[in-house]
């Protein structure tokens, strides 16, 4: 989609919600988002260029969404948006440009002292997660401590703080912060859902040594 037909799109739509002023263009965020100000029938749009090769009627759902959001009636992100954003081809296509625009990740999981693929693997062989060929798995290049482990759930990309690439902390407080973000991308993406909900709370429950893991967070003072 061309940067003038996004532009059209909204304007048109804006047109239906009483908005004779409208401005929208693409913008290259890390993270999916959409970015507007308003005023009397005015509204301008930076939007995240992760659309930029989106069908007409999404762009144009997404619209129709933002618009009714401004005018006091969300209706939420249309069924078409959320289909195409979970499907494996926007993983495949999308996460190569995130991944660029993440500054902290080394892009590998390879530490000084520690692979990540290990761990991977041992929650793997616990039974605990499946393999998923779009997962990406990257140490922090600087050692997160207030966010030790974090994930775009829509990118398929995990984060690990390197503050774990250290083995005086044991394995299984490592694998229990891997096993924590992927279990984000196992419940997976939901627009409007709790990031730690009743499903997520339970699976995380499984993990055999959650409560000593905890407790070595608590003691080292990191969080997720």
């Amino acid at each position: 989609m061309t940067a003038r037909i996004l532009n059209e799109t909204f304007r048109t739509v804006g047109k239906e919600y009483g908005f004779d002023d409208v401005s929208a263009e693409f913008a290259a965020f890390k993270e999916f988002k959409i970015k507007w100000q308003r005023s009397r029938g005015k509204a301008d749009f930076r939007v995240s260029d992760y659309l930029d090769d989106a069908e007409q009627k999404v762009v144009e759902g997404v619209a129709r969404s933002l618009f009714s959001k401004i005018s006091g009636c969300d209706t939420g992100y249309p069924e078409e948006m959320s289909e195409w954003m979970i499907s494996g081809s926007f993983v495949r296509s999308k996460q190569p440009t995130y991944l660029k625009r993440s500054r902290n990740l080394t892009r590998s999981t390879k530490g000084d002292s520690r692979d990540l693929n290990d761990s991977y693997r041992r929650l793997i062989e616990a039974g605990l997660i499946e393999h998923d060929p779009d997962v990406h798995v990257s140490w922090t290049v600087e050692p997160n401590l207030r966010r030790v482990g974090y994930c775009s759930v829509l990118m398929k990309v995990i984060a690990i703080s390197s503050v774990f690439d250290n083995k005086l902390i044991p394995e299984f407080v490592l694998d229990y912060v891997v096993y924590h973000e992927f279990l984000h991308i196992m419940v997976g993406f939901n627009l409007f859902g709790r990031r730690h909900g009743p499903d997520f709370l339970k699976e995380e429950g499984k993990y055999p040594k959650r409560e000593e893991a905890e407790e070595w967070l608590k003691r080292l003072c990191l969080y997720l």
